[in-house]
């Protein structure tokens, strides 16, 4: 039962991170993702980059490792590299979320966190990229207001469960 509730939120992450690139960041002039707005991380390219970092280190966490290694070997990666590397990680947390059970909720992950090791269950980890996520896509969608005309984009939880009952 708790398993299905990560599933749900996930699946609800993932159609909204998508539809944030695919409708709006994908949309925009290239030379746009590149605009310091002085913002949260500042620009669409550095806000992206941190969320997939983000992403990539608590996926590394929920494996186990001790050492948490940057999701991308350069530093300014350029926008379509950013969105692959994006769907490169959004598909290791596809696989790790279909094998999500009531087990795995539970189970503790002993990891570091800002220099502190610390050891808490895996849902709090997984929790924290959601929360994370949501965070971002509404500062993603502030820069690029910053960047020219505020776009429509409904990202509310209900609106998806409504769309998606059963």
């Amino acid at each position: 039962m708790k398993s299905d509730l990560v599933k749900t939120i996930f699946a609800y992450q993932m159609r909204e991170d998508r539809r944030l690139w695919d409708e709006v960041i994908m949309e925009l002039d290239e030379s746009l993702f590149y605009v310091d707005t002085g913002y949260s991380w500042g620009s669409l390219q550095r806000e992206c980059a941190h969320v997939v970092d983000a992403m990539h280190g608590y996926m590394q966490r929920l494996r186990g490792s001790k050492q948490i290694a940057k999701a991308f070997a350069i530093d300014n990666p350029n926008r379509v590299r950013l969105r692959q590397r994006w769907d490169e990680v959004e598909d290791q947390w596809k696989t790790y979320i279909a094998r999500f059970d009531d087990r795995e909720f539970g189970r503790m992950v002993e990891t570091t966190y800002r220099d502190s090791l610390i050891t808490v269950p895996a849902w709090q980890l997984v929790f924290q990229v959601f929360n994370h996520n949501t965070l971002h896509r509404a500062e993603i969608l502030q820069i690029v207001a910053a960047l020219r005309d505020p776009v429509d984009f409904d990202m509310s939880f209900a609106r998806y469960c409504i769309r998606n009952a059963e």
